[in-house]
């Protein structure tokens, strides 16, 4: 009786963990079917969509506390009224808090659209989920305390970092977990801007790198995800309200090409001044969780002239699409941004650029007007058109994206009227931004760490996968006092085309292949001992080598073959030989099923 009842609970258990796994496996195959994965979209809209929203109310009410701002002020104009150590002291608090987190952080720096760009060409989709709450934190401290940065780009971060880990624990293949990603850089840039058709396209763009229907419609339905989260708390309202503007004459185009040339020049110095303070930072060899605090410092300081500039700035950025500052101010701002926000970033602060792109933008548009309008007086158009022409050139140069940015301008200001002159300067400013040394923000960030995207997406169908699978044990073992002769006639008798040499103490020291038989016998005779022409162990390639790195191997190598080692118990040992051709035909199989699937064929 007593078996049977222990027979009984123990297939009871049985029964349930099969249960149990059964319904994990269902449901993991569930999202990876097209139905499924549109849910799942849809719930990755909703989810980033929350995430933002929370990460901008957060940083509201930060403001709040800090300034003790009340509600029936503008978001930035009350700090007129406010103490001169109120505007200096908040940002080096802000920066020592942001301090202190950038201290218990590994790599000493907060991760942003470039690590997302990286994990979707290099790492297939892969990005650790850890870092998205360190970055919301340091995200709402820093701007919480007016530095004059982004949040776009830490909620695309956040964002991306949530749905990678909710990838992996379902399963998903590369291409869905690359597409995840999209959809969390369309859901997180349409919640933070109201702007869908551009969340969209940014995804395409920058994050995903191509375009096709597979990926274009989960990503369309996790942006209108996050615009119901938008809506549901902020309304359908653009984030800027504009008068109707028109352009005065087409013989302004080429004024606003020359602006899109000035904007890519703007980036470039906006780049070349955070090279600067990096440098700077690593010449007086301070601590690194000191450096936001500074940073704060020279931020308050600015802001004692220039209040407009703390914070996100789009208070400051509507005033100049509407025309109403003058052109001192505008150049002023201009300044004052450009330093501020160059040094925020430069000093390891907490935000992106894409607000301060627009910012800088209209500033510089307006400035730019009044230049034109001083030295070639013609009947050119208002002040608000050059503003929004230089925001969405600056933008565009900043990003490297000039089609997303485009329609995030359209999107913002609701004016479709200027569509002309906002083409043609983000066509310039992101053309002219190619031909100098850094193609965009975030390229050179990743140039910066060695990542190159122009070859990534395809390198990193190589760097995911290894050379376990490829490792043949066709390849014979022989002394180092073995003849050339003897050898080949061993190899021939078994078809093995590798001899892998051992000395007396069963260790590794060399290979050579029928090639190198050949070689050998013709130039110092066919008796020559194997250890004479042999390759050393700088040959070989270890077992946890990836494709590329193997393939790279080959090339430096400028062989056919390569004997695979990994340690033993005591010494190295060869457990196998990996041939160049494998390698060449699995790329091929690799690359051709990843271009069916980006563009839905078979």
């Amino acid at each position: 009786m007593k078996c049977a009842k222990d027979f009984s609970a123990n297939y009871l258990d049985v029964c349930r963990a099969f249960c149990v796994s059964a319904k994990h496996v269902v449901v993991k195959n569930f999202f990876k079917l097209r139905l499924g994965f549109f849910l799942l979209a849809l719930f990755t809209g909703l989810l980033v969509g929350v995430a933002t929203v929370a990460l901008i109310q957060g940083i509201a009410v930060l403001q709040d506390v800090l300034f003790a701002r009340t509600y029936e002020t503008d978001r930035i104009s009350w700090l007129a009224n406010k103490s001169d150590w109120t505007i200096v002291l908040a940002p080096v608090f802000g920066g020592i808090i942001v301090g202190l987190i950038l201290r218990h952080i590994p790599d000493k720096r907060f991760h942003g659209i470039a690590d997302v760009m990286e994990a979707s060409a290099l790492r297939a989709g892969k990005m650790d989920v850890r870092s998205s709450g360190v970055v919301g934190l340091a995200t709402l401290v820093s701007l919480g305390s007016g530095a004059p940065l982004g949040r776009e780009g830490p909620a695309v971060h956040i964002g991306a970092s949530l749905t990678a880990w909710l990838a992996d624990q379902l399963g998903l293949a590369r291409t869905q977990s690359i597409t995840l990603l999209g959809c969390a850089a369309a859901a997180a840039v349409t919640a933070s801007f109201n702007t869908p058709i551009a969340g969209v396209l940014f995804a395409l763009e920058v994050v995903v790198g191509y375009y096709s229907l597979r990926v274009f419609a989960p990503v369309v339905i996790s942006a209108m995800g996050a615009v119901i989260v938008r809506h549901s708390v902020y309304g359908n309202l653009p984030e800027f309200s504009l008068p109707d503007y028109a352009i005065g004459s087409l013989w302004e185009l080429l004024a606003f090409a020359v602006l899109g040339f000035v904007a890519a020049m703007v980036v470039q110095c906006f780049i070349m001044m955070v090279i600067a303070t990096q440098w700077s930072w690593k010449k007086v060899n301070s601590p690194v969780w000191i450096r936001p605090a500074v940073a704060g410092l020279i931020v308050g300081v600015l802001a004692l002239s220039y209040p407009l500039i703390l914070g996100v700035g789009y208070e400051g950025t509507s005033l100049a699409l509407n025309e109403k500052l003058e052109v001192t101010l505008l150049l002023g701002l201009l300044l004052a941004k450009l330093i501020g926000s160059a040094v925020a970033i430069g000093s390891s602060l907490a935000g992106g650029v894409f607000s301060p792109g627009l910012f800088i933008g209209a500033m510089l548009g307006g400035t730019f007007w009044y230049l034109i309008n001083t030295f070639i007086p013609l009947d050119s158009s208002s002040q608000g058109v050059y503003s929004v022409v230089g925001m969405a050139a600056v933008a565009s140069a900043m990003l490297g994206a000039p089609i997303s940015t485009l329609l995030i301008v359209f999107e913002l200001t609701v004016d479709y009227d200027l569509v002309i002159a906002v083409m043609l300067a983000s066509a310039m400013a992101s053309t002219f931004m190619q031909l100098m040394p850094h193609g965009s923000f975030f390229r050179w960030q990743l140039a910066k760490r060695g990542v190159n995207l122009n070859t990534g997406r395809d390198q990193s169908l190589l760097r995911t996968r290894t050379i376990d699978n490829l490792v043949t044990t066709n390849f014979i073992e022989t002394g180092p006092a073995a003849s050339l002769v003897d050898i080949e006639a061993a190899m021939f008798a078994v078809k093995r085309y590798v001899a892998v040499i051992i000395n007396e103490d069963g260790e590794f020291i060399g290979s050579l292949s029928t090639e190198d038989i050949v070689a050998g016998g013709a130039a110092d005779g066919r008796d020559t001992l194997c250890e004479v022409v042999m390759n050393d162990v700088t040959h070989a390639i270890p077992y946890s080598t990836n494709l590329l790195a193997a393939l790279q191997t080959f090339n430096e190598l400028e062989s056919n073959y390569a004997p695979v080692t990994k340690m033993g118990d005591e010494q190295v040992e060869v457990i196998g030989v990996l041939y160049k051709s494998d390698v060449l035909r699995v790329l091929y199989e690799l690359v051709r099923e990843a271009r069916s699937e980006e563009y839905g064929v078979n």
